[in-house]
């Protein structure tokens, strides 16, 4: 009987590496096609209204920065993180924790007017995305508990506090029965940068922050940190690099980039806090994070490719009807893709015969 093992491969060029997202991006488009087509809708059109017509409608270009905007926050933030392999499965809950926060701050000056109020509610989002991480960092340095688990559990206890705040202390007195907290005032809102549109402050903010973390990730010792940590943890300590400082440290920069995410859309295309809220960003992210190939600038584009899928989404479900899943079965198709090109990339498939099995033996 003929087994199979895999074989590292010498290491990859550059052009394996990064055509690896890009074959991964138009396997899916292909897939997603056949897919849609066998279970009767018009796959070729669905491919299109996802992929090409948030690229070709000049109308939907703003949406594809709205939605950019966290998903590039979050992923750089990851990035940062598995970088240092800290694996913060937990985003999607640090995120909403920083909109809480912020939303905290917004209802406090209720009223009031300053430019203070949005650097205020910024600073108390990153803190809370980072007190939130903390809990998983604490287990993982003092417990050894695993910090996927931690994280992603934490995630939906903070989907049950956002239920539990605008139902109760946080509820709008004006709100005609809705579970919803009262509209931000004027000053706690985010402003739109391009007249006319709904484009604000938090897209540009995206940019920057990725341009930094990459900055910081390439040319600095805390980014060299992450790195060698990450890549050969035994140099590392050999190095004199701390482990526990250094799972520490990624989970606080993910944890108060996604929080500043949430900031930045609690106070930009939502203005309050709604049950709505959780739009699974955090975990898209974590595509984006791989999809960029862990690099800030990577994630930039990343960010994009899958603003791209939700707002595609959203125009092929009233065009042909497509399922609102229709999105998620895209973006998983495509993380699936990715990690199997990895493998592919970095390993090959050899056969072994039983003899040389047992020689091996």
């Amino acid at each position: 009987m003929m087994r199979y093992r895999l074989e590292k491969r010498p290491e990859p060029s550059k052009l394996m590496l990064y055509g690896t997202p890009v074959a991964a991006v138009v396997l899916t488009m292909i897939l997603g096609c056949l897919l849609f087509s066998a279970i009767g809708y018009n796959g070729l059109r669905a491919v299109q209204e996802i992929f090409l017509t948030p690229l070709t409608n000049p109308y939907k270009w703003q949406d594809l920065g709205i939605k950019a905007a966290p998903l590039i926050i979050i992923g750089t933030g990851l990035s940062v993180a598995y970088r240092a392999n800290v694996w913060n499965i937990g985003a999607e809950g640090q995120y909403i924790i920083g909109a809480l926060a912020a939303t905290g701050v917004a209802l406090m000056t209720w009223g009031m007017s300053g430019w203070w109020i949005l650097p205020v509610m910024a600073i108390a989002g990153m803190a809370a995305g980072m007190a939130y991480a903390s809990i998983p960092a604490f287990l993982k340095t003092r417990l050894n508990v695993n910090e996927i688990l931690t994280s992603l559990m934490l995630t939906y206890a903070s989907v049950q506090l956002i239920y539990y705040l605008i139902r109760g202390p946080w509820k709008d007195p004006m709100g005609i029965g809705f579970p919803q907290s009262r509209l931000f005032s004027e000053a706690a809102r985010l402003p739109n940068i391009i007249p006319g549109t709904i484009v604000h402050l938090g897209v540009p903010i995206a940019v920057i922050v990725a341009l930094i973390a990459w900055f910081v990730m390439s040319k600095t010792v805390f980014g060299y940190r992450m790195r060698v940590v990450g890549a050969a943890p035994h140099a590392a300590r050999y190095g004199g690099f701390s482990e526990t400082r250094t799972i520490w440290l990624a989970m606080l920069v993910s944890g108060g980039l996604a929080g500043l995410a949430g900031m930045l859309e609690v106070a930009g295309p939502f203005q309050r806090m709604v049950p709505g809220f959780p739009t699974n960003y955090g975990f898209t992210a974590i595509i984006v994070a791989f999809l960029g190939r862990l690099n800030p600038l990577g994630v930039i584009v990343a960010g994009v490719v899958l603003a791209i899928t939700f707002v595609g989404g959203q125009v092929a479900q009233t065009t042909i009807g497509l399922p609102d899943e229709a999105t998620g079965i895209f973006q998983a198709m495509m993380l699936f893709l990715l990690l199997a090109g990895d493998i592919l990339v970095r390993y090959r498939i050899r056969r072994v015969s039983p003899e040389a099995s047992v020689g091996a033996a």
